[in-house]
């Protein structure tokens, strides 16, 4: 997997591509943990290139949210592919997480990724 990250004042996006698994969970871990570490932040976690999502990926990103929180901060997810989507649905996630369509991305974010 790939992160790609970008940032403008208090907003992140992290852009991923590949697979979010067991092999590459921890890497977002610490891709936020050291990127992140201010209070007060909104981040935004860009899933519109990630092609496939497991477990261990979905408690990454769980973990990831209550990190966010614990900084007084806010955390979204973007861009879900159908199938990604239909795991954050049947897992109860989409009422967990703020989901951002493309629009409401690039609307939110144009200043930080237009960096």
């Amino acid at each position: 997997m790939e992160i790609s990250i970008y940032r403008k004042d208090n907003k992140f996006v992290f852009n991923l591509e590949g697979s979010l698994d067991i092999y590459t969970s921890l890497d977002l871990k610490s891709a936020l943990e050291d990127n992140v570490k201010e209070a007060n932040v909104d981040v935004c976690i860009n899933l519109e290139n990630l092609n496939y999502v497991d477990s261990s990926g979905i408690g990454i990103l769980i973990k990831s949210l209550n990190y966010i929180q614990s900084l007084n901060g806010n955390m979204c997810v973007a861009n879900l592919k159908p199938a990604i989507e239909k795991i954050f649905k049947v897992s109860g996630l989409t009422t967990y997480f703020e989901i951002l369509s493309n629009e409401e991305f690039q609307q939110r974010y144009k200043d930080v990724i237009k960096n």
